[in-house]
């Protein structure tokens, strides 16, 4: 999957030798591994790989370091943001729509629609909630969940990996978590907007407060996290390529297992990902063009 080495009839196969050739394909061998004059290994295979992964947010990190048994969080406030940041990104959301939907009893008191009929207002709001949608659709697309998503249902559907569900939910709850925060930050900007807002002033400084939200999780990396990701993608890469190498037999035993699941793995998480895409770019301009336009009596 957006893999030149995927073929697509390896997928669910149980074709050791053939797997093998294909990890061989993508992946390189152990005699890739140099290491220079400095005493740094040095792999271009992986260094493309690393490449192509990109800069990880929060989630990301966590996943890779929870997946290489040589690094853990070094911090108790490490281990803290991991809890911190779902709570920020996805139950502050749910508990401010709560807030307003049912403590506040928005819906009897203001109704479904902006109560404020000023063309100003209504310009205004079509702008800042437009741009809000913007930077959460662009939020939405976690370029590096998406990268170790892909490639490990890949791999996984080629070699049965026992490991690779545990990684496969790991990668896959990066990306959920970001497409969940995008659609209830959505829901949020609405709902405020329509209750919480009756300046122009009002929805531009609510514009920005949200969108702060969405970009938590790359705001808490810094170069030391970025290198510490890195080293974890090294490792995954090397247990990746060297699988039929160092454990063969249990490959074979992974082969024959859940073969029509793993076949159709790579379709299924291709339509939940494009799924989720385009519910939140729906569920931005339905919001905009619903805020914008709908009466104030309803």
């Amino acid at each position: 999957m957006d893999s030149k080495h995927t073929n697509v009839a390896l997928l669910g196969s149980t074709n050791f030798e053939a797997v093998r050739a294909s990890l061989v394909e993508e992946f390189g061998t152990k005699d890739d591994d140099k290491v220079d004059a400095d005493g740094n290994e040095k792999n271009q295979k992986i260094d493309d790989y690393i490449d192509e992964m990109g800069e990880v947010n929060y989630y990301t990190c966590a996943a890779l370091l929870t997946l290489d048994p040589n690094q853990e969080f070094v911090s108790f406030r490490g281990k803290l943001m991991v809890v911190l940041l779902p709570c920020f990104q996805i139950l502050v959301p749910i508990g401010m729509i709560y807030y307003f939907i049912v403590e506040k009893d928005m819906l009897a008191d203001n109704g479904f629609c902006c109560n404020h009929g000023n063309y100003i207002f209504r310009f205004t709001g079509f702008v800042t909630f437009m741009y809000s949608g913007w930077q959460i659709i662009d939020g939405c697309d976690d370029a590096s969940s998406k990268f170790w998503l892909k490639r490990a249902v890949t791999h996984w559907s080629k070699t049965g990996d026992r490991n690779g569900l545990k990684e496969v939910l790991l990668f896959y709850m990066c990306y959920a978590s970001q497409t969940l925060c995008s659609l209830l930050l959505l829901i949020v900007t609405y709902v405020v907007f329509t209750n919480q807002c009756d300046t122009p002033l009002d929805l531009l400084m609510n514009c920005v407060a949200i969108n702060f939200v969405l970009d938590i999780d790359s705001e808490w990396m810094d170069d030391k996290k970025q290198g510490r990701s890195v080293t974890a993608a090294r490792f995954i890469f090397k247990q990746w390529r060297d699988e039929c190498t160092d454990n063969p037999d249990a490959t074979r035993k992974g082969l024959e297992s859940n073969q029509a699941l793993r076949r159709a793995a790579p379709g299924v998480l291709k339509c939940v990902m494009k799924g989720g895409d385009l519910l939140v770019a729906f569920l931005t301009y339905t919001l905009v063009l619903c805020w914008t336009f709908c009466p104030p009596e309803y």
